[in-house]
């Protein structure tokens, strides 16, 4: 992997030179990256802030978060440079509440005189960053509040910002597991262009924050940072994060389609994303490094996903039509557990036709097999754990969980 990154990024330095136009390539393990067809810009999806809190409650509730996963080693060592301890999380969660007022308590606010004294450049742009998020405050409390440690996720959140940040501002930076999932879900919601300014502004907070000895520095800091990414591209950033810490990161395919079902507009941002640089739903979670030289993006996956793009990099045949069974995604077993669902249940019939694909071959689907059992208890549990979401939001996830690859070879249309 170490090696192909180097490969790509040299590759992609030569030939792009002194340009400063924005690119995205794709890089699938099959000779030079390639740039897909039709790449563009386009606008960021708006994410709003009543749909940010509702997403973001919905993540929070559903999924415990965990500081020091294994899987999640990533956070840990580019987070901080030795273990996270006590006074790291609790110095991150009281971020959140800004600089102590005369007089205030200081459980959940900076005291000048405790904490901010003699801090270390990551803690430094930690702090930084926290403030940054003031217009996401009120909304990112109320997401929280029925949590059992709200301050718990507040440190969970900083560190995975943090991380991301200190990645970022490296001159050529490299992106990889959970932080590559984050690159790509801002990448398909915000676009390239955007995404890049971001790149930008945290080089900018890491200097500064880096130079600042006062707490007032601190804060303009956080401020200019605030002022160049803009609130609606914070959101997507704070809940990229999110969805990068969760169990939707360490739990496989279905999990993490379970967590992406939950963004708001994610099959517009998806779809966006697929016709500008070939990531769409599935992809996005198979993104192995997401790579940056000079203006160029070059997002790496693997040899898995190849299929899935392969359409938008070669002109080959046409692939084979599939000649199987008919397949209902709301089978007789999900449409009764939907019955009994609070928000879902009057919206859909049994084997319903609105929502109906082909199988490959005859083998992809003969009758109700095995697997049709699994996918159906599937369903059913994330329905259990999810009582309180939109039809559309149902949906995305059934539609990104069919676009999974162990799917997706048995319904090559999804549906």
């Amino acid at each position: 992997m170490v090696r192909r990154l180097i490969a790509s990024v040299l590759v992609v330095a030569l030939a792009t030179g002194c340009g400063a136009t924005h690119r995205v390539l794709l890089d699938t393990g099959q000779g030079t990256p390639r740039e897909p067809p039709r790449a563009s810009s386009h606008q960021p999806i708006s994410v709003g802030a009543d749909a940010f809190e509702d997403a973001l409650t919905r993540l929070v509730l559903a999924t415990p978060l965990a500081l020091r996963a294994p899987q999640q080693d990533w956070l840990v060592r580019v987070s901080y440079p030795s273990q996270p301890d006590a006074r790291w999380q609790h110095l991150m969660s009281k971020s959140f509440g800004g600089f102590c007022a005369p007089g205030q308590l200081h459980d959940h606010c900076l005291s000048l005189l405790d904490d901010v004294m003699g801090l270390g450049p990551w803690d430094k742009l930690g702090v930084a960053l926290a403030l940054s998020l003031e217009p996401l405050k009120q909304s990112i409390s109320q997401a929280v509040q029925d949590t059992l440690a709200p301050q718990l996720f507040y440190a969970v959140i900083a560190t995975g910002l943090v991380t991301w940040v200190i990645l970022a501002a490296n001159p050529e930076p490299v992106f990889t597991k959970g932080a590559a999932l984050i690159s790509a879900l801002m990448l398909v919601y915000l676009g390239v262009e955007t995404f890049l300014e971001v790149v930008d502004a945290s080089r900018e907070l890491k200097r500064s924050t880096d130079r600042a000895t006062t707490p007032q520095e601190l804060e303009e800091a956080g401020e200019r940072f605030a002022h160049r990414v803009g609130p609606q591209v914070a959101r997507v950033f704070v809940l990229a994060v999110t969805v990068a810490v969760s169990q939707g990161l360490i739990g496989g395919a279905a999990e993490l389609a379970s967590r992406l079902s939950m963004l708001p507009h994610f099959p517009q941002a998806t779809s966006a994303g697929a016709s500008r640089f070939g990531l769409n739903a599935a992809s996005v979670g198979q993104v192995s490094s997401v790579a940056i030289t000079g203006t160029t993006v070059i997002i790496s996956l693997p040899s898995s996903a190849l299929a899935m793009v392969a359409e938008r990099l070669t002109e080959g045949p046409a692939k084979p039509q599939p000649t199987g069974q008919l397949h209902h995604p709301i089978s007789k077993r999900i449409f009764r557990a939907l019955k009994n669902h609070r928000t879902l249940q009057g919206h859909y019939t049994e084997r319903d036709p609105r929502f109906v694909t082909r199988a490959a071959s005859k083998e992809s689907h003969n009758g109700y097999q095995k697997w049709h059992s699994d996918l159906d208890n599937e369903v059913i549990e994330w329905l259990e754990v999810n009582k309180a979401v939109t039809p559309n939001q149902f949906e995305a996830y059934l539609r990104q969980r069919y676009s999974q690859p162990d799917l997706r070879a048995r319904f090559p249309d999804g549906f």
